[in-house]
């Protein structure tokens, strides 16, 4: 398990807790007060209802969080049908088991029984009103909260935030940093190691991106194929430098990981990249689904800048403006390797080698 997959292991328990606490709770004050059971018991029983329900919140975050991470992941091999009736077969033991747990736990501490007399109980509670409801409430509540996740595992927190709000109903203008980032003989790799050995492959340099991608707070636009493009806030990427730090920290966990793709592919996956500046437009396109576009100059001479990589024999280049940026950097060089009629330009572009500082290129 990667860096970033541990960190997101614990935001997702979190983020699990925190919605069924909150669920719970809501459940508790505007569901549960009007039933008939709970009208009928003494007031101890009422003010132990908000604690009862944070504690069958928590109990069923953490047996998801359990299940998604230790069960759910492994049945990779399921039909879809399959998957989803075992999953909320699981889903529903939980929740019984939960309730029950808590049932109990109140017997004992509130209404003050014999371990025995509230074990008895259990098959009159599993009938009541009070149950069904907690019992359809929290599956209903998983189903959407799962929905929920899928969306934004797919389209990101930028595009879900953007949507909500509105952001990008119409085009609007931002000033953004792109880095391109493009696996080297992609097509000799493919043809060598076979479709499904290649797609391993890819997912297993990616997810070691992902690692930098966390670590330098990069948005992720789209993965094409073997390419990713990353973006930033042109004004944090010009005082932080991230997308330049990016890349290298990339090459340096690549580096670290050399002896599991030699082990696993026989082959180290080399990446070539471009980083450029500049304004863009972000828009809301509309059609079988929504998604984040940008349009610009800036996107096109970004890429048209990474296809020099090969012909140059070059791993990153850089365009002028974030070689403007290195100026005053003691880390990082930017030389000048070309001035290039790009395709789609009708002025020179200069072209920047990046390299580190310390790295002597004679």
């Amino acid at each position: 398990m990667n860096e970033y997959s541990r960190k997101m292991n614990r935001v997702y328990l979190i983020a699990l807790i925190v919605a069924y606490v909150i669920g719970m709770a809501a459940f508790a004050f505007l569901k549960l007060l009007g039933l008939k059971e709970l009208n009928e018991v003494n007031a101890d029983a009422q003010e132990s209802l908000l604690p009862l329900s944070v504690s069958m919140g928590v109990i069923t975050a953490l047996g998801i969080a359990l299940l998604e991470l230790k069960v759910f992941s492994k049945w990779k091999n399921y039909s879809i049908v399959q998957f989803v009736i075992c999953k909320y077969a699981l889903i529903v033991l939980l929740i019984i088991t939960g309730c029950v747990l808590v049932y109990v736990c109140f017997q004992l501490f509130v209404e003050k029984l014999a371990l025995m007399t509230a074990l008895h109980t259990i098959p009159d509670f599993l009938e009541t009103e009070l149950f069904l409801s907690i019992l359809l409430y929290l599956l209903l509540f998983s189903i959407l909260l799962n929905m929920f996740i899928t969306v934004y595992e797919y389209l990101g927190a930028q595009a879900i935030v953007g949507a909500l709000l509105g952001r990008y109903d119409k085009p609007a203008e931002e000033d953004l940093t792109f880095l391109f980032i493009d696996l080297r003989s992609s097509t000799t790799i493919a043809e060598r190691m076979g479709h499904i050995q290649y797609s391993r492959f890819i997912e297993n340099s990616f997810q070691i991106l992902t690692d930098s991608i966390y670590k330098y707070n990069a948005t992720i636009y789209q993965f094409v194929g073997d390419e990713a493009v990353l973006l930033w806030p042109s004004k944090g990427a010009r005082k932080t430098l991230a997308p330049v730090h990016f890349y290298f920290d990339f090459q340096e966990r690549l580096q670290h990981n050399k002896p599991h793709f030699l082990n696993e592919f026989g082959e180290t996956p080399r990446f070539k990249a471009a980083i450029h500046s500049g304004f863009v437009t972000v828009t809301e396109i509309r059609t079988i689904k929504k998604d984040i576009v940008y349009h610009g100059d800036v996107l096109n001479t970004c890429a048209r800048i990474m296809g020099q990589c090969s012909s140059l024999n070059k791993d990153v280049l850089i365009s002028s403006v974030v070689a403007g940026w290195l100026q005053d950097s003691d880390r990082y060089r930017a030389d000048l390797t070309a001035e290039l009629s790009l395709k789609g330009k009708i002025e020179p572009t200069a072209i920047y080698e990046l390299t580190p500082a310390f790295f002597n290129l004679d």
